[in-house]
């Protein structure tokens, strides 16, 4: 028994928010920093912000329904729920809890994973476990991100805002969801999951508040945007992960995969390892321009607009990757 995506679904929130809008809230002119500086140094445009009575669990419970319809199963068929996010409801309890109450989702067990924005991608590996142990038939797996809560436009002085706002500033609200169920199929499906962690690099980019080292201090409780050894461990991805990749899955990055989707961060990112890894630009998924960076729901969202377009076959070779707050490295290999 293997697993393979049977379903898939988004919802990203209606209210659009543009790069010179979230600069002009910050105050950019007054500290003298040019219009457009977001954009320029992560490429993205636009994003998606969230209703202030819209949480996490909303979002994510939009994005499944719209996933379990796709796979065109009943919600009672589900056997597990994994709610895969940076940003939930409440510190406790699980805000699966929640998705699953607003999907009607009654007969199934279901719980949170935290690994910043690679989560999706460890539940998605979770799930393939639970499927192949004969533990579950149908996962849904769903992020619902609103990160724009936690975004601050405080800024000690010009430096602080040029090093802190491009991270800060290109994030957006979205969630994603996708279904796996067990297939009896060859050469299809779940093939690898391939997880490392850097733990000496924890302290990046940390979200202070909601933990018990500060109980009772709301103003630690926003995304500070400091992030440049992160961003310089997606940037050394390849060094990481296409040995494993070779090894462990068979696969040449450069030869074999019809489709790269990787986290949501900055397009010159992207572009920097296409040029480096000789691989195609136009197999890289790029949606941070449209949508920003998503967290962990920056993945599925991907992978839908990839669907959407009509360029996903059946019988794609296709790689998921990530590199989020940890450090944590992860990649999925799949047949689609």
């Amino acid at each position: 028994m293997n697993s393979r995506i049977i379903g898939v679904g988004r919802y990203l929130p209606s209210r659009v928010v543009t790069t010179m809008e979230s600069e002009r809230f910050a105050n950019f002119e007054k500290f003298g920093v040019k219009l457009g500086l977001c954009k320029m140094l992560t490429g993205c445009h636009e994003r998606r912000y969230s209703e202030p009575d819209e949480y996490c669990s909303d979002i994510a419970a939009k994005a499944a329904e719209k996933a379990i319809e796709n796979a065109q199963i009943s919600r009672d068929e589900i056997d597990a729920v994994i709610f895969c996010s940076v940003s939930q409801d409440f510190a406790e309890p699980a805000t699966v809890n929640v998705v699953m109450d607003l999907l009607g989702i009654d007969n199934a067990f279901g719980f949170d994973v935290k690994n910043a924005c690679n989560a999706f991608l460890s539940g998605l590996d979770i799930a393939d476990s639970l499927i192949k142990t004969n533990k579950a038939r149908y996962v849904l797996v769903v992020s619902g991100e609103v990160l724009s809560k936690w975004v601050s436009y405080e800024f000690e002085d010009k430096n602080d805002m040029i090093n802190r706002a491009p991270v800060t500033f290109s994030i957006g609200d979205g969630g994603g969801a996708i279904i796996l169920g067990g297939t009896d199929e060859e050469g299809v499906g779940f093939v690898k999951g391939i997880f490392e962690t850097f733990p000496k690099y924890w302290n990046n980019n940390v979200v202070w508040g909601g933990g018990v080292r500060f109980p009772h201090s709301p103003e630690k409780m926003f995304i500070p945007g400091t992030t440049k050894v992160i961003i310089d461990e997606q940037r050394n991805l390849g060094k990481h992960l296409l040995p494993l990749l070779s090894s462990e899955v068979g696969w040449d990055f450069t030869k074999d995969i019809d489709h790269y989707v990787p986290t949501q961060v900055a397009k010159w990112i992207n572009q920097s390892m296409s040029k480096e890894l000789n691989f195609p630009m136009e197999k890289i998924v790029q949606v941070v321009e449209k949508y920003g960076n998503v967290g962990a729901s920056n993945i599925p969202i991907a992978l839908v607009e990839l669907i959407e377009s009509g360029k996903l076959k059946r019988g794609d070779k296709l790689l998921m990757t990530g590199v989020g707050v940890g450090i944590n490295i992860a990649s999925v290999a799949m047949v689609y």
